[in-house]
């Protein structure tokens, strides 16, 4: 009988406690329904609430509240939840708790939501045991989904010293602020297991270092590597860093408290990545045995479908930071010679030039001009071409010179054009002048080059024993190349002067600097085949585009334009291929009277051309007679 009544009362007491329990939920829910900051920390706080049977459902309220909008117009009551929210998390259970707030944290519209939760989360998984690889993992994972979904910030193209306005643009203010939050969420995790701290067992924490290694260098693929990441300490030693370089900073320290060698996690991560390529594709193959094309599995810049996998252009953005930025650049093995690292990181700066931001692509530039400045020019065979990268390199190194919006990128792809071939031996030179030749339809940049080979011919032609590569049949072949006018006499001769004027340039220089008495190039003995192949030819078209000009010139000067008033003279100008914008009418005839002084200036060099060649004809048949 004693005992059916002590059942009864228990019973009695437990539905006893659970009322009051959700009588206290209700009150705190119409605390928090009307904004009631005193009545929520009274319930919570001031009362000391201890029932664990309905912290779930509170700390999941409380949550709720803390938005964006909350905190601009009900600040009081923002931080109220949030005190609150510290409370549960002191005293809550700590597994049950992280998974309520994980299960709030996965919103991707709320920035403030996501970082009030942050030091919730972290302080539960710091009261975990010291086993907290698999929460942590979770709680990781979910956290780093908000930053992948932020979207990449915009190129706004701009020049040098105006790329530190890119600190007031919304979208990287918003980057840099969660990136800023992240990085403090993750700093104790990093610390228990730092390479400093000498009573860590790595082995033991092996697991927690390389999860956290794999987070921190997916930074750097999204969104690091769109932000001006760059700082240098001599020239801005009194300027305040950004908030971009501050991340990444920052991001670099932790990756340094991880790893001992970046080269080896380097490496190490391609390899994997070289693995899940070979393990997908046998997949497919075993799948599809009748298809004969197999995608791969890995795009360069789209997200790694295997989330284990580092991104190609998180380590593409390191090898950026530790070379040309110098950040951890002690934990970076130099055992290894220029031409290896060169070689190694190519793959990296073809990465980065496939890209359309010009933050992205300076990126590229700059970490392939700091590889080639310790490379010793002639370092590289014809062998060495064998290497696609190299060739893919170069491609693309035109690429930027000829299409990138940003003048000052351009102009350091420009200067490390040259640099860049002379890297290799004249062999391998006259092959690469050969393909930019036959291959390249930008006139500026076949023009660039032809300078630059006339400077090799000048250079050859000063040493006492001059060296073949640039004379001879090669040179012919060259000039073969670059003197053919693709459509004849009706060829634009204005879009094509870039590349015309330099070769009359270099036959003009072979002439007075090769007298036919000596002929150490061989230019003499094809030149009857120049006057007939593009010297004849030039000069057709030379009259045909002056007549044209000159009479679109007369007829909008009188009023009789082959266009309505208002539209633009039927003048086709084009950059790389791509037409220009139209230009006011007050322009148009600046255009014109410019491209008729081009013509001048073509026809008064191929008039001095032949003056100057046929002078030396008759000089060697009056020597031959006598």
């Amino acid at each position: 009988m004693a005992e059916s009544e002590e059942m009864a009362d228990n019973v009695l007491s437990i539905d006893g406690q659970a009322k009051a329990a959700e009588e206290t939920l209700h009150l705190i829910k119409e605390s928090l329904k009307f904004y009631d900051s005193k009545g929520l920390k009274t319930l919570i706080l001031e009362e000391k609430l201890s029932d664990q049977s309905i912290y779930w459902e509170v700390a999941t309220e409380l949550t709720k509240h803390l938005t964006a909008e909350n905190f601009e117009k009900y600040t009081v009551f923002f931080e109220s939840c949030q005190r609150c929210l510290n409370y549960l998390v002191k005293t809550g259970n700590a597994k049950e708790l992280l998974l309520a707030l994980l299960e709030q944290t996965d919103t991707f519209n709320d920035d403030v939501k996501w970082k009030a939760l942050l030091d919730g989360i972290q302080q539960t998984l710091l009261k975990l045991p010291s086993k907290r690889y698999h929460s942590l993992d979770i709680a990781l994972s979910t956290i780093h989904a908000h930053i992948k979904s932020l979207p990449e910030p915009t190129d706004h193209e701009l020049e040098g010293e105006e790329n530190k306005l890119l600190e007031l643009d919304s979208e990287v203010q918003r980057i840099t602020d969660v990136l800023l939050g992240f990085l403090a969420f993750v700093e104790p995790f990093v610390l228990e297991v730092s390479m400093n701290n000498s009573a860590v067992d790595r082995q033991k924490s092996k697991h927690q270092i390389v999860m956290l290694q794999k987070y921190l260098l997916s930074l750097l693929n999204h969104p690091l590597v769109f932000l001006d990441l760059a700082f240098c300490e001599k020239q801005q030693e009194r300027k305040a860093k950004g908030y971009a370089r501050m991340c990444v900073e920052k991001t670099m320290k932790f990756l340094c408290e991880l790893c001992p060698n970046f080269f080896k996690t380097i490496t190490d991560s391609l390899e994997d990545i070289e693995l899940s390529k070979l393990s997908a594709k046998r997949s497919v193959e075993k799948k599809e045995e009748d298809e004969k094309e197999v995608s791969d599995f890995v795009d360069n810049w789209a997200e790694c479908k295997d989330e284990g996998l580092i991104p190609l252009p998180s380590l593409a953005c390191l090898s950026y930071l530790l070379l040309v930025e110098g950040l951890g650049l002690e934990h970076f093995p130099v055992v290894y010679t220029h031409k290896y690292l060169l070689e190694f990181n190519l793959q990296f700066v073809l990465l980065l030039f496939q890209k359309q931001e010009s933050l992205i692509v300076s990126k590229g530039v700059r970490l392939l001009e700091v590889l080639i400045r310790g490379i010793t020019p002639a370092t590289f065979t014809v062998e060495d071409l064998d290497n696609p990268n190299y060739t893919k390199t170069l491609n693309c190194l035109i690429n930027v010179m000829i299409r990138c919006p940003v003048k000052e990128v351009r102009g350091a792809a420009v200067q490390m054009f040259s640099t860049y071939i002379q890297m290799f031996t004249l062999p391998a030179r006259v092959q690469i002048y050969e393909m930019i030749f036959n291959t390249c339809r930008h006139s500026g940049v076949v023009g660039y080059s032809i300078q630059l080979v006339k400077d090799q011919i000048d250079t050859t032609l000063k040493q006492e024993n001059p060296d073949t590569e640039f004379l001879g049949l090669n040179l012919k072949r060259m000039l073969k190349f670059v003197s053919q006018l693709e459509e004849g006499a009706e060829s634009d001769l204005l879009e094509s002067s870039d590349r015309v004027i330099p070769t009359l340039n270099l036959i003009r220089y072979l002439i007075l600097r090769d007298p036919i008495a000596c002929n150490v190039t061989g230019f003499w003995s094809y030149y009857e085949d120049l006057e007939k192949e593009f010297f004849g030819p030039l000069r057709l078209a030379l009259d045909f585009s002056k007549s044209h000009y000159k009479l679109e010139l007369q007829n909008f000067k009188e009023g009789k334009a082959s266009v309505e008033k208002g539209m633009e003279l039927g003048v086709n100008i084009s950059v790389a291929g791509m037409p220009m914008p139209k230009v006011p009418r007050s322009q148009q005839i600046q255009i014109v009277e410019s491209a008729l002084n081009t013509f001048d200036l073509i026809d008064s060099l191929l008039s001095r051309i032949i003056e100057l060649a046929d002078s030396q004809l008759k000089a060697s048949k009056t020597e031959i007679k006598v």
